[in-house]
Formats: structure tokens, C-alpha cells, sequence
């Protein structure tokens, strides 16, 4: 799949960035052939890695994309087929932990895959401009991506987290901390970034077809609890998205 350069060469070098998916050269997921993509959140399987998870409060899949960059016009992205996920950070999220997979339609769907190509493309851009390299010279031949479609639901009476760690890492270079695909019936779920010292340098309420895509080494974020408008559930639906550069 071919990287948007003229759209993401106006992005490189931000350490976050909030965005819509024109802002990548992507059009909305709404526009495209992707009914089946938003509504498979309908049909996740709760998270049995969540404490107090009754009534369930938080439901996943999850893959695992290789992206090989070695073509700067014209990338490949595969999806592994490996279930077992872990993260490099020293609380719970370091055990391995085993997801049911995002069923294979959706895991292979156009814009998803669109998606990851641009982000795994800003993510080169950024390590280049480290370096002080131009992208077709780029030394990274590849990325490893960890999808997860994530729906954090919110019950009345309630409040539900999607981050009961607190402020975190992902433990990856890049990430997406969500990417909004429904949001219905609910309140919250501010989306806060926070410098190397843990002071916050921006908070946003994230709605339909917006995300933040952010450095990971330094930075952390959090997201605050939802709770429902009425007196009916809510739920919040997300992609969780963390890149790792190979090299």
C-alpha cells in the first residue's frame, strides 16, 4: 500500500497529534464499504484480563501486523496470525495475555489496512527526522503493529475504565492510543497526554472518526472514565493501536 507523503510530511516531527482521517489522506470509515467493520464490535468477546469485569465492562480482539517498509512508495502489510500479546512495562500488561483474533474479514478490511500504512509511514517520518535521513534512505525495513478493537461499555450507576493502570505506557515506540469508531450514550472518556515528567500537556474528548497518534519512549497518557447519558448502557468503541520499529 502506497504512504501518503505529501499529507503526512505536514505532520512529521509533532510529538502527538490529534487527527481525522482526511488529515492522513484517508477518507472517514463511514464512507467507505466498512458496515461490517463497525458493527463486528457488536460480536467482541469480553476481556477475561479485566478485574471486576461483571457486568462486562470492556470486550477485544486483537492482531498483529508486519509492515515491511523496505519500499518507500509502496509498502507490504501482513497479518501474523499471533495471538499472544505482552508489553514491555513492569505492571500486569507485561504478562503474556492471549486475545481472540479479529475475525479474518475485518483483519484484512481496506481501510484498517489503509490506516496502518499511514501511521507506520509517520512513524518512519519521525524516526527519520531524528537522524536527519530522507525516507527513501530510511534504514527501517520493517514495524510491528498491535491492533486491538477494544468496546469499553458504561452501565447507569456506573463509571467504567478502559485504563485502570492510571497513567501509562504502551511500551511501544508509536502509538494510537484509540482511534473512535462509535461512540453512543455516553460521557467522559477524556483522552490526556503527558510529558516525560508526567505533567499534562493536552486533554481532548475524542468523538466519531478522531484519534491521537503519539510517541511512546517519553511520553505517557491515560484516558478518564464514561458513564451513560441516560438510564441505559453506553459504550465507547476504539482501535488501539502500537508500533514498534524494527530495523
Amino acid at each position: 500500500m502506497r504512504p501518503n507523503w505529501r499529507h503526512l510530511h505536514q505532520l512529521k516531527g509533532k510529538s502527538f497529534l490529534k487527527f481525522e482521517p482526511s488529515m492522513l489522506g484517508l477518507r472517514s470509515p463511514r464512507t467507505y464499504d466498512c458496515h461490517e467493520f463497525l458493527t463486528s464490535y457488536n460480536n467482541l468477546p469480553i476481556d477475561k484480563y479485566v478485574e471486576d469485569n461483571y457486568p462486562p465492562k470492556r470486550f477485544r480482539r486483537y492482531m498483529r501486523y508486519d509492515v515491511n517498509t523496505a519500499k518507500h512508495d509502496d509498502y507490504s502489510i501482513f497479518s501474523t496470525g499471533e495471538l499472544v500479546f505482552s508489553q514491555n512495562v513492569s505492571d500486569y500488561r507485561g504478562e503474556p495475555r492471549v486475545f481472540e483474533p479479529i475475525e479474518p474479514n475485518n483483519a484484512e478490511n481496506p481501510w484498517l489496512k489503509n490506516l496502518l500504512t499511514q501511521v507506520s509511514a509517520l512513524s518512519v517520518l519521525n524516526e527519520c527526522i531524528k537522524t536527519d535521513t530522507c525516507v527513501r534512505e530510511s534504514k527501517i525495513k520493517s514495524l510491528t503493529i498491535d491492533v486491538h478493537q477494544v468496546r469499553q461499555v458504561a452501565y447507569p450507576g456506573q463509571e467504567s475504565h478502559n485504563s485502570p493502570e492510571g497513567i501509562h505506557r504502551d511500551g511501544a515506540d508509536y502509538i494510537v492510543s484509540a482511534f473512535v469508531m462509535n461512540r453512543i450514550n455516553i460521557r467522559g472518556g477524556e483522552s490526556i497526554v503527558y510529558d516525560k515528567n508526567k505533567e499534562e500537556v493536552y486533554r481532548t474528548t475524542l468523538t466519531e472518526d478522531l484519534g491521537i497518534f503519539q510517541e511512546d519512549r517519553d511520553q505517557w497518557h491515560h484516558v478518564s472514565g464514561i458513564e451513560p447519558v441516560q438510564d441505559r448502557i453506553g459504550f465507547r468503541d476504539i482501535l488501539g493501536i502500537d508500533i514498534t520499529v524494527n530495523e
